[in-house]
């Protein structure tokens, strides 16, 4: 079992992390890379499989967009 102070201390290395850089942005990019995925899916199979593809494929250029700010925390 863990010890009081093992407990303590990681919760105390947790508080001094620093916040996520550009939160609305990097959110507004995830709810255009859900919303084109979705659109994108939709539009695969009710109509043309090319241009479904690419409306999916924008959609990861966008989700792209957002991994590229997180990881490098620009």
């Amino acid at each position: 079992m863990e010890d009081l102070q093992e407990i303590h201390e990681r919760h105390r290395l947790r508080e001094h992390k620093k916040p996520a850089p550009h939160p609305q942005l990097r959110n507004a990019l995830n709810a255009i890379f859900m919303v084109t995925a979705v659109v994108g899916i939709i539009w695969y199979f009710v109509s043309d499989h090319y241009t479904g593809t690419i409306i999916v494929l924008t959609g990861m250029a966008f989700k792209f967009i957002e991994l590229v700010i997180r990881i490098f925390k620009l």
